[in-house]
This record gives structure tokens, sequence and C-alpha cells, in this order.
């Protein structure tokens, strides 16, 4: 059966027009023929989306209510009162697999969508040069000078500074899991993926998310780095942050740049890998560590510059002290918007 057309505009937004898959993924968070005038009138308030409809009230919140539950709508960060539909598919991805009741089918989908799909599309989001989302931070002590880390580059002061901060379990891992994908993931069982201030109360609005105090997040960012994982947060300056931090068997943006190719799915840190090969002993811990597929191990390491996005993994346990991490790029690197 043809998809209903805001479905299949939807869909088409999202950069899967036609899509069977994605057909079957609205088909499973979309409930009937109000839903859709929903979809269908959306952006807009209670109210607005009543008046748009010819809803009663009780009965558009009713259905917002269980559609934001399900992760399948979004309500703005600055505008709570407002519902509307994702502008991003890896948004509704993520909302949507944290769902606590989702089912099966709907794991399978996503999976089938990431892994199938979505590597079709990398040729015209080169061609197009859209600015990466997310970008790496470093790991502080990975860095050779101490002062060229600023606030903005910084993992801790970020949740350091923070006035509410929650964990997320990650929807990269939660999707692998639920198909039985990566089972020698290294993450620590504690959530790692951690939300600040506005995305803070949009998590704990949907009745997900752990809060944590500023030393519980400190503690898990901890974790993270000693699990090998790498810190990306938004790619701008503002008060409200996430923070995932990722492994190359589970996340997105990891295949995107890994197995896809595209290189600019996620921006770097502003740091890069120095390597000093007299000191190398050829262990190879640095090429099991870079989530980047960076290094490679021949006698003495060798590093692929176009492929170091400066996250620090190799250098925190080099032994012989070979790799630092060195400012490659000034703080314009970093969008302000």
């Amino acid at each position: 059966m043809p998809a209903p057309k805001v479905l299949d505009d939807y869909a088409a937004r999202l950069g899967f027009p036609k899509s069977e898959t994605m057909n079957r993924i609205f088909a499973i968070l979309y409930d009937g023929p109000e839903d859709l005038r929903l979809l269908e009138a959306m952006p807009g308030t209670i109210a607005e989306l009543a008046v748009k409809t010819g809803l009663a009230e009780d009965r558009v919140r009713e259905a917002v209510d269980r559609l934001l539950k399900h992760g399948a709508i979004s309500q703005p960060m600055k505008q709570p009162g407002l519902y509307r539909l994702f502008p991003a598919m890896i948004e509704l991805r993520d909302a949507t697999v944290l769902w606590p009741d989702a089912p099966q089918e709907l794991f399978e989908l996503w999976e089938k969508l990431i892994l199938e799909e979505m590597p079709k599309l990398v040729p015209m989001l080169k061609e197009m040069k859209v600015p990466p989302m997310i970008r790496v931070v470093p790991i502080e002590r990975s860095v050779e000078s101490r002062n060229t880390v600023l606030d903005v580059d910084s993992a801790r002061k970020i949740f350091r500074d923070a006035e509410l901060i929650t964990a997320l379990p990650c929807a990269c891992r939660t999707q692998a899991r639920k198909n039985n994908r990566s089972p020698d993931c290294p993450a620590p069982e504690s959530a790692v993926c951690m939300q600040t201030n506005g995305f803070a109360e949009v998590a704990l609005a949907r009745g997900l998310g752990e809060v944590l105090t500023n030393d519980e997040a400190l503690k898990r960012i901890a974790e993270a780095e000693e699990a090998g994982l790498v810190h990306m947060v938004r790619n701008n300056i503002q008060k409200d942050m996430f923070m995932c931090n990722c492994c190359s068997c589970c996340c997105t943006g990891l295949y995107l740049v890994n197995q896809t190719g595209y290189l600019d799915a996620l921006a770097p840190s502003r740091f890069k890998v120095a390597l000093d090969t007299d000191a190398c002993s050829g262990c190879g811990i640095c090429e099991e560590r870079c989530q980047f597929h960076a290094i490679s191990v021949n006698g003495t390491a060798s590093v692929n510059g176009d492929r170091c996005y400066g996250c620090g993994n190799c250098v925190i346990t080099c032994p012989e002290e070979a790799l630092t991490l060195v400012e490659a790029r000034p703080l314009e690197h970093i969008r302000v918007k």
C-alpha cells in the first residue's frame, strides 16, 4: 500500500524517498489517521494543532504525549510548548530506539536503513559539503601543552560547570545490542552518553535519563577514556551540550568514517597526533586503541594524518611516550552556532 503523502514528504525530507524500510518505521511510530493529521499540521502548540486538525485539545494532548514518549516527534529545546517532526533522520533514530517499549522490529529496521541504505547517500553528502554536527574533543591529558586546551576543548569543563546533567543509554549501542552486533564492545555498563542543561531537560521531559552530579559525570568521563572511547560533542560553542563517548563497533558516525570513507561525517578536534619514530617500539597498542583506523604498525607506527581526528586515545596508552597531541587548528575551527 502506498504511504500517505505526509509520510512520503517526511521520508523525502529525511533523505529516504520511496524507502520501504522508512515506510515500515513510520507504520510502527504513527498510529492511524489522527496521527497523520497531527503530523501534517506540525509544527504547532496543543492549541494550534487542535485548530488545524479540528481535534479536541484533550485528544491532541493525549496523542502528542504518546508520540513524544515513543520518540516519534520532538519539542525544540527553546520552545518546549511546540511539537514538530525531527529535521534529520539520525535524530529520529536516536529518539525512537530509546523508547522503552519499542518492538524488536524497529531496531532491525533502523539497522537495515543505516547499514544498507544510508551509505548510498554519501556521494550526495560529499557534494553538498554539509557541515558536521558533531566534533571530537581530545582527552586533556593527551595534549602536549596544557595551555592549548581551551574551555571549548575540555569535556571536563563542560560537565564541571553544568547546572543540570543527565545520562542516557547510547542510541547507537542500543541499536547494536538489540541486533546482536558488537558483543565485544568495550563501553562500560554505566551510561556514558550525557547531556547538560537544556538537553538534559528534554531527556527528563520524556521520562528518560539518569540525573548525575557534576562529580558523577566527571567519573564517567574517566571511565569512557579508560575504555578507549572517543569524546564527541556538538560542533559549536553553547551552554547546552551533549557528549557521546563513541566506539567504532557501534557508533553511526564512526561507521560513516571507517566503512564508507565519508571523513566529513565528523569534525576533528583542534589537535593532531605527532609521532616520535625514534621513541616508538612498535608495540601496536596505539593501533588497537585508534577508533578511526588512522594508525598502522609495521616495525614502527605510522599515522595517516587525514584520518586522525585528534582524540588522544593513542597518546594516553603509549608506553614509550612516542605520541603527543599538538594544536593543528585555530579556535575558529569550532562553529559558534
